[in-house]
Formats: C-alpha cells, structure tokens, sequence
C-alpha cells in the first residue's frame, strides 16, 4: 500500500475519545491501525508490525531517529489510557481502556510489533456505521500533537461544514491538556488552538476557522466552520 493510500478509520467513540498522546505517539498509533486494518483477522493476540522505514518515510524523519523514536514513543504507549463514551446495560457509560496489551522491540529488524486492546480493535475494525475516516498523509506534516487532535475532530463535519459547539473545558479534554496545562483560555486559544488552526489551513485539505461564544465576559464555547479546500 502506497504512503498516499493509507487510510486511518475510527470508530467515533475513538475520534472524541479524552487521551493525552504525544506527537511521535499518535504518528505510532496511526501507522498501527492503519497495518492492522489491513490483516485479515485482527485479534489481541494478532502482532502488528511497524517499521522504522515506514515511520520514517510517512513522517520524513531523520533515518537515525525513527526506530529510537518508535520505541520510546511505544514503551510510552503500553503505559497510556484512553477514556471514551460506551453503553452498558443500555446505559451510558465510560470505559477507561489501555491502547495496547504488549510490545515488542525487535532491535535487528528495525521495528516494534504492538499487541492492540480488544476495545482499541473493536473500534478500527468492522465498522459499518458512526465511524470517521481520513488519509494518514492529510496529517502526516503536522509537528504539534494538537493539530492531529483537531483534525480528527473536525473532519467528520466537513460535509456539514459546522462541528458541534464545544464547551473549553470539553475541547481542552479532547486535545489531551492536562488541568495544570494552559490554564487561562488567552493562553490557550493563542498557544494550542491557534497554532493547531493555522497548522491545518496550511498542510491538510481543509480550511477552518472558528467563532466563538461568552456567558458573562469570559469565553464558554467554539464553533468551528470548515471548507473544503480546492483540488
């Protein structure tokens, strides 16, 4: 599969999903599903391959780097949780799951192989309804976490061209911010949300823009609007 045809799909659960990744982490966690959607049969116990030539190569890093970076960014990923919004018992709920059950560094091949959650799996895979899908190389440019972060938000309104009103504190979540991180909305909007916009309306397929909404004196809620750009 040619670098400009890989395609990443999530369930939505997954898109607006709350985890704090970093850059070389979410480049990771893109390039496995995107080779697991690829196998046949995807299980917790189906090894996904990724190698520092493809990280490299899809990412245009330092050829010295890209395995150093792989495994660091993957010992990290074993460590990482993910909380999203589920059902039980007809009920909503919130499950708290881990991206990966195991890693391994093959050191001669230049690669890791990652062992994916059950839940991450269910969620990548065999999806015929409420999922997002977009093409690894729209982000593959991209140098801050959040950009990717937003991106995958929004993509799923590009037909719509309006998201959904987001509240600061639910888009702090979603872009992974900590409670310590970026503490006055100034700071963030100029620092985290601003950055991730013009990265975007520079690299990818889509312009975007946003409005935003008060109570009182002090901003409560973003709206963004996109377009497509032209081919």
């Amino acid at each position: 599969m040619s670098k400009e045809n890989r395609l990443v799909v999530k369930d939505n659960s997954l898109i607006d999903a709350s985890f704090n990744l970093s850059l070389v982490e979410q480049r990771l966690m893109l390039l496995a599903i995107v080779e697991a959607r690829e196998l046949d049969k995807l299980t917790p116990d189906t090894p996904i391959e990724v190698k520092a030539t493809a990280y490299r190569d899809q990412y245009k890093t330092d050829k010295s780097e890209a395995y150093k970076q792989l495994a660091d960014a993957s010992k990290q990923l074993f460590n990482w949780q993910v909380s999203y919004i589920d059902r039980y018992a007809d009920t909503d709920a919130v499950t708290v799951s881990r991206w990966v059950n195991e890693v391994t560094y093959v050191n001669d091949k230049g690669m890791v192989v990652m062992y994916l959650n059950r839940n991450v799996i269910s969620m990548i895979s065999r999806l015929e309804a409420n999922f997002t899908q977009y093409l690894l190389e729209q982000v593959s440019d991209f140098k801050s976490k959040y950009s990717i972060r937003l991106y995958e938000l929004l993509i799923k309104y590009r037909d719509i061209e309006n998201s959904k009103k987001y509240s600061i504190d639910e888009l702090r979540s979603l872009l992974g911010l900590e409670n310590d991180e970026y503490t006055r909305t100034a700071v963030f909007k100029r620092d985290v949300l601003d950055k991730a916009v013009k990265e975007i309306n520079e690299k990818a397929d889509i312009q975007i823009k946003y409005d935003q909404f008060k109570e009182g004196r002090a901003i409560s809620h973003i709206l963004f609007k996109l377009s497509k750009k032209k081919e």
